[in-house]
């Protein structure tokens, strides 16, 4: 009996010195790193605010090829979350955004399934610096009392931040690599309703190779012309895209700019009444050479989802290539109307 009085009392003992303790370590816990990329905003945050390109550069995929990953809404958008189940060290879990600011930041909270429960928050954010863009990624947590005496034990910024290093790296690896060749690498499809528009430009038939040269005729004649006869732009200069051959390599392309709706034909110019309604719509960041690859990855979406689309095709050029001489930053909004 006597022993179990001291058993009994030395336990009594080490409860109240851990629950002691508990009150005096911290609840909170934070873990940050951060990197230079000599990149473009457009390259890196392309790669942070998707699911689909994190995969590419987080440190935690090569510690299980097996694992499964499963993307649940719309990728890059507010909601969308990222679901993974791998082994001892993945573990289960699952990470959802909850902010994302254009070409500045994104913020999701995550919850641990396996191997323990658990909560968190996480911040990726990016701002011009001396030398490039620095991207601060971040990590807060709580652990509630008395489990937070084992932070006496694990040292969560030492636990992690070896991890965050290794994938920033990866990410400036993989973001310069796309800066460099002129492309911020494929987006995310957006299914979204749009308004009617009424467009004034030239339309003509043409091989592909010819294109560049068209828009760079016509446009400048066009400005011109609508700002002669005062009329109001609605938005940024586009191309309507009507037919494509592919034997041939020619296609029904219009050079036109989106007006509010003009009374009088104006000079030589044509006036092209685009309806609205429901429609598929890709933001793509790079030089105009590679546009293809983003129409491509749209007609895969399309047939995948088993949509038809209706002519024409439209791409709004939202960056002026006079003006912006990293072609990693013009950005190209694609929209393909679908029924």
């Amino acid at each position: 009996m006597k022993a179990l009085k001291i058993i009994l009392i030395v336990i009594i003992a080490l409860v109240v010195v851990v629950f002691g303790i508990s009150f005096i370590m911290p609840t909170k816990m934070h873990a940050e790193r951060s990197i230079i990329i000599k990149a473009s905003k457009a390259s890196i945050f392309n790669n942070v605010k998707t699911y689909a390109n994190i995969k590419k550069w987080s440190p935690w995929v090569e510690k299980d090829p097996n694992a499964t990953y499963t993307i649940e809404g719309t990728d890059g958008t507010v909601g969308a979350t990222w679901k993974w189940d791998g082994n001892k060290d993945v573990g289960k879990g699952e990470q959802t955004f909850t902010k994302i600011e254009d070409l500045k930041s994104t913020e999701s909270s995550i919850h641990f399934i396996k191997p323990w429960e658990g909560h968190a928050t996480s911040y990726v954010t990016l701002a011009d610096t001396a030398g490039g863009v620095q991207v601060v990624w971040g990590f807060n947590s709580e652990m509630s009392r008395p489990w937070n005496v084992m932070g006496l034990f694990m040292n969560m910024d030492k636990a992690i931040g070896s991890d965050f290093e290794k994938g920033l790296g990866k990410l400036k690896d993989l973001s310069e690599k796309e800066s460099a060749s002129g492309t911020g690498g494929p987006s995310v499809i957006k299914e979204m309703s749009i308004e009617p528009k009424t467009y004034v430009g030239i339309k003509k038939t043409m091989t592909f190779d010819k294109i560049t040269s068209f828009f760079a005729e016509y446009y400048p004649q066009l400005f011109a012309d609508l700002q002669k006869s005062g009329i109001q732009l609605a938005g940024a200069p586009a191309g309507l895209y009507y037919a494509y051959d592919q034997t041939k390599m020619t296609t029904l392309v219009a050079a036109v700019a989106p007006v509010m709706n003009p009374k009088t034909k104006i000079g030589k110019w044509e006036t092209f009444n685009v309806k609205g309604g429901k429609a598929v719509e890709l933001d793509y960041y790079g030089g105009y050479q590679n546009l293809g690859k983003a129409h491509q990855q749209i007609n895969a979406y399309l047939a995948e989802k088993k949509l038809k689309s209706v002519a024409p095709v439209i791409e709004e050029y939202l960056s002026d290539p006079m003006s912006e001489k990293d072609t990693a930053k013009w950005l190209t909004k694609i929209y393909y109307l679908v029924e």
